[in-house]
């Protein structure tokens, strides 16, 4: 494919220079520059399939790209919860949750909102366009709104109120005061809704065979994950029922093939970086070469593993360094090439996780037990089925730390479950002498309020 140069500015960031970007498929190259207007030139870039999809792959490189969603947010919350640890000095600013505002690794809120100003370009851009088929427009526009979405759901989640950006349009964007999470969230549903009825269910935009672009079930799948967010159990059930329900995806009984480029637990992943590895593991796992330990789980995060459970022994390394012996996340292996492995954004275990909790909230514990042992089974963990409790409480307690041991150094799952449980505080507060209950939110960058004074910062940050 020939290169095609494509005009951004990226609302709320000011981004200078040229970046190139690796295409869905590794095999084609596109070219963004900033321009000096304020506004994407969508009757420019809009005007064919070609051009559209190269947008729409620029969309997804940034995502791939982005140190924020290939790297960070699976290890600073994990920092910042009690599920991560670091081999060294540094990150302890969020192993202590004294995150200062200036901090170069708190990048989410740039990374989210330039990749939402793609996002929204697509969605303006082709719902304007008469040049399209309504096929591919539908394909785009359902795209660009999940990923939208997904950018947004992030930044509530770890900001709390952010502004909420639909265009285009330099001039409003850098001026918007927060919106309230509430009504972030009403539009990360609305979006995801009109995502499922434009997406296909199937994988035929990432050529039949690879999970690297979003279907309808990766909106069904993000959108039960925030009816969970939300307390909606009903909808949680609803949603992640619908994505169990499918053919398309089965729980893996070997464990070594989860993050595979061929799971069938994957609902949706990232392609890989140019050098055929993913990142996180690139940056987690020890140098083979000269081994030494970084990024390590916490004392808590592996007594909470029963055991035997397989989980701990397939997904974890251990490195026995200076007399100590380190445990590290060891979910994705290759750290050289061959695209054996994708970065996994949803897989269907979460689904039966999701539906479990929904249930158990709504007085099925039944039902919620036999999800639980979908995940928890002989077979699959080398553990005994649930047979404890089946109270409510119990139920509730099992399913948390199921989530706890199966979700481990994935998109800050734990983190997200104490805040979202209100147990943030109990825990954390015992565990880190450091802890504050307003550090539950991320600094909002200093360089952004700078920029825009409508911004306020979130409590407990000079």
């Amino acid at each position: 494919m020939k290169k095609i140069k494509i005009y951004i500015t990226y609302g709320l960031l000011f981004i200078s220079g040229i970046l190139v970007l690796g295409s869905l498929n590794s095999c084609k190259k596109l070219i963004v520059e900033n321009p000096s207007g304020t506004k994407l030139l969508t009757s420019t870039v809009f005007t064919d399939s070609l051009t559209t999809q190269a947008a729409v792959a620029g969309m997804y490189n940034s995502l791939s790209y982005s140190g924020s969603y290939n790297f960070n947010i699976a290890v600073l919350p994990g920092f910042s919860a009690d599920e991560l640890t670091y081999v060294g000095n540094t990150y302890t600013q969020y192993i202590n949750n004294t995150i200062p505002t200036n901090d170069p690794s708190n990048s989410i809120w740039g990374s989210s909102y330039g990749i939402i100003y793609q996002a929204n370009a697509i969605i303006n851009g082709v719902g304007g366009s008469g040049k399209l088929s309504a096929k591919f427009k539908n394909q785009a526009l359902g795209e660009a709104l999940f990923i939208r979405a997904f950018c947004y759901f992030y930044l509530t989640t770890f900001y709390g109120d952010v502004p909420l950006v639909t265009s285009t349009d330099l001039g409003v964007n850098q001026a918007l005061a927060r919106t309230s999470s509430a009504a972030v969230y009403a539009q990360i549903i609305a979006d995801l809704k009109l995502a499922q009825s434009y997406l296909p269910a199937d994988f035929s935009p990432s050529g039949g065979t690879n999970r690297t672009r979003a279907n309808k079930f990766a909106a069904t799948a993000l959108l039960a994950r925030v009816y969970l967010y939300q307390s909606d159990w009903a909808d949680a059930e609803a949603q992640s029922t619908t994505v169990i329900s499918s053919s398309q995806f089965a729980l893996a009984t070997d464990l070594n093939t989860v993050f595979t480029a061929t799971s069938k637990e994957a609902i949706l992943q990232l392609y890989n970086q140019a050098g055929g590895y993913v990142q996180f593991a690139y940056s987690v796992v020890p140098n083979p070469v000269k081994p030494v330990p970084t990024y390590v789980l916490t004392a808590q995060q592996i007594a909470a593993f029963q055991a035997g459970d397989k989980r701990l022994t397939t997904w974890t390394g251990s490195l026995l360094y200076s007399g100590t012996t380190y445990v590290y996340p060891y979910k994705y292996k290759n750290v050289t090439s061959g695209n054996t492995e994708y970065y996994t954004l949803f897989r269907i275990a979460e689904q039966y996780l999701i539906r479990a909790e929904a249930r158990a909230q709504q007085g099925n514990t039944s039902g919620a037990i036999t999800d639980l042992n979908a995940i928890h089974n002989p077979t699959r963990v080398n553990l005994p089925v649930y047979a404890g409790p089946t109270d409510q409480q119990s139920v509730l307690i099992t399913i948390m730390n199921e989530r706890r041991v199966e979700l481990f150094a994935e998109w800050g799952h734990r983190w997200f479950d104490l805040k979202r449980t209100n147990t943030a505080n109990a825990v954390l507060g015992a565990e880190k002498p450091t802890w504050t209950p307003t550090a539950t939110l991320y600094p909002i960058p200093v360089g952004e309020i700078q920029l825009n004074p409508k911004l306020v910062q979130n409590p407990g940050y000079h």
